[in-house]
């Protein structure tokens, strides 16, 4: 019980269903009730626009036939009248420009009629504000008289829709003026009441005869008119259906409403699910927040120590207050850490003693090197009764194994090893005379000053002599030079002999690049004591110059030292 409300995993999945459970419950209340509400207020709103609209087209029919009446009241129809058929006379004439006037001013106040005209029988012609004077049209006469008593404000005849001065008043024969609806003034004064940009409007004009006025690319307007509406204050499918009648009940306002575009409409139910994304993002950062309090940092920790046991820090230790997976995981690394410090610590040390043996070893086998072949050098010059450079040879000789005797240490300068190896080649001129000459190079004097192992040199120049001087030249010469690239020291050594073979030569490069090449000759001795001192990275090549003659480069780490502090120990007394 007490491990699993300790658990990381528990905390995990509790925080995660009190965070959750609440914000998707108030999202999924808030969706319910928003959809309902936007509907309700997306039909108030539609109604609110389509009486508007009404109220504006009532109050211009009413205004318009209201000032048709007065117009056919005017005292100026007489003078029209006494002209008679054989014309109109001057008095006619200005009579008629008094009336063009007055339907003008109609015009200009109305926002939805288009035309207003007047027909006279007794002249037999008929005038309108837009043409002017024209013929006489008895056919339109007489279809409007038909209308007089029908008491409608609007008559709809030859597809097109008008009111008159007599609708629902006693019949004069002598006067009939009408004014004819701008269907296009009234699609727009339609269209500005739109509450929604995909809201489709029908005017329905319930005249003589019923007259629709509707977008015709609409198909569910063509369908919801030739079903005459059964369907009314419902939803059809996908749309909302809202109506509104005039005061009269002569014509109706429909609005065809996309639910999509009612549901997406209104900047309430943005500005609210706006509030709840809000919401919901700041839940999931808070849980974020905890959950990388209870996760992310202590995974961190981890981490960082790993790194730190990487670098060789194997002393990190992490530590943890709760009982959990994650505190059982620190008690584990600390372990791992604890015993990989005492292996590493163990190994070091068996690794260290190994590697000072076998230095010391190989070392000590570098020294009675030259002592074997300098017996041989003396016993020739001996046998040959070379007295006078034999007794040279044999002081250049103790001079030679005084500083090995003298000099214990493993490491000398490079300038007491080029000292050492010019006592052995002055030792080697007694033995062969000017055949025998050396060149040394050094771009930097400081370089003189570098550590280096001790007997690197000698070795090599020995073995010149031991198997260049075998081919019975005339001459043999050496040449040393030392110099630096970026942080390595560069001691290259060659001679003018014949060289190696190809196949012999093929064979040293192969051997010099394994760890447990043979060390009973100096060019594998000295490669594998700078190996094991400095790393795989460093050791010896050879090669035969391009000018003939082999050629043998050391390369080493370059660590200069002050010479105030150490001195140079002479070879020569």
């Amino acid at each position: 019980m007490n491990k699993l409300r300790n658990s990381f995993f528990s905390k995990l999945i509790v925080i995660l269903l009190l965070v959750n459970i609440p914000v998707v419950m108030g999202m999924l209340v808030f969706f319910f009730q928003s959809m309902s509400s936007l509907k309700v207020n997306a039909m108030e709103s539609i109604r609110q626009n389509q009486g508007e609209l009404t109220k504006t087209v009532e109050s211009d029919i009413d205004y318009v036939k209201q000032q048709l009446f007065k117009i056919s009241n005017m005292s100026d129809w007489n003078e029209l009248n006494s002209g008679g058929p054989d014309g109109i006379d001057y008095n006619g004439i200005s009579a008629i420009n008094r009336f063009r006037e007055r339907f003008q001013n109609t015009l200009d106040t109305s926002r939805l009629f288009s035309d207003v005209w007047a027909n006279i029988p007794s002249v037999d012609r008929r005038f309108s504000a837009k043409n002017g004077l024209e013929e006489f049209n008895a056919e339109e006469e007489n279809k409007i008289r038909s209308f007089y008593h029908d008491f409608k404000r609007v008559a709809a005849w030859d597809g097109r829709m008008f009111i008159t001065s007599q609708s629902g008043y006693l019949e004069d024969s002598a006067v009939n003026i009408a004014a004819e609806i701008d269907r296009q003034k009234l699609w727009k004064l339609a269209d500005s009441r739109k509450s929604f940009a995909n809201e489709e409007i029908i005017f329905a004009f319930h005249a003589n005869e019923e007259t629709y006025l509707y977008n015709p690319a609409s198909k569910v307007a063509r369908v919801l008119i030739q079903g005459g509406f059964a369907i009314k204050n419902t939803d059809i499918p996908h749309h909302l259906l809202i109506q509104t009648s005039s005061s009269l009940g002569d014509f109706t306002v429909y609005s065809l409403v996309p639910t999509y575009d009612v549901y997406s409409f209104l900047q309430r139910f943005y500005t609210s699910m706006f509030f709840v994304l809000f919401c919901t993002v700041a839940a999931i950062v808070s849980y974020f927040i905890v959950v990388g309090r209870l996760i992310k940092k202590p995974i961190r920790m981890l981490i960082d120590g790993f790194k730190q046991v990487e670098k060789g820090d194997f002393s990190t230790r992490l530590k943890r207050k709760s009982n959990d997976e994650i505190s059982y995981l620190y008690g584990n690394f600390n372990t791992m850490s604890a015993k990989l410090s005492d292996l590493i610590t163990e190994n070091y040390i068996k690794e260290i003693y190994a590697q000072r043996a076998i230095y010391q070893q190989l070392q000590s086998q570098i020294n009675p090197h030259f002592l074997y072949n300098s017996f041989y050098v003396l016993h020739h010059m001996i046998k040959e009764g070379d007295n006078e450079n034999a007794e040279e040879f044999s002081i250049g000789l103790s001079r030679y194994y005084k500083f090995l005797t003298q000099n214990s240490r493993s490491d000398v300068l490079l300038q007491e090893e080029m000292l050492h190896t010019e006592v052995y080649m002055n030792i080697m001129r007694k033995r062969y005379g000017s055949r025998v000459s050396i060149d040394v190079h050094c771009e930097d004097p400081s370089l003189l000053q570098v550590e280096v192992p001790r007997l690197i040199l000698q070795p090599f120049v020995e073995n010149i002599f031991k198997y260049g001087m075998g081919y019975k030249r005339e001459s043999l010469h050496v040449t040393l030079a030392i110099r630096q690239e970026g942080q390595e020291l560069i001691i290259r050594i060659s001679d003018n002999g014949k060289g190696i073979e190809d196949e012999l030569l093929a064979k040293f490069k192969k051997e010099l690049l394994l760890p447990d090449a043979p060390s009973d000759s100096a060019i594998f001795n000295i490669n594998k004591r700078l190996k094991i001192k400095f790393g795989t990275d460093y050791g010896v090549s050879v090669t035969n110059a391009a000018s003939g003659g082999c050629q043998v480069e050391i390369k080493i780490p370059y660590r200069s030292q002050d010479t105030e502090t150490r001195g140079v120990d002479t070879c020569i007394e």
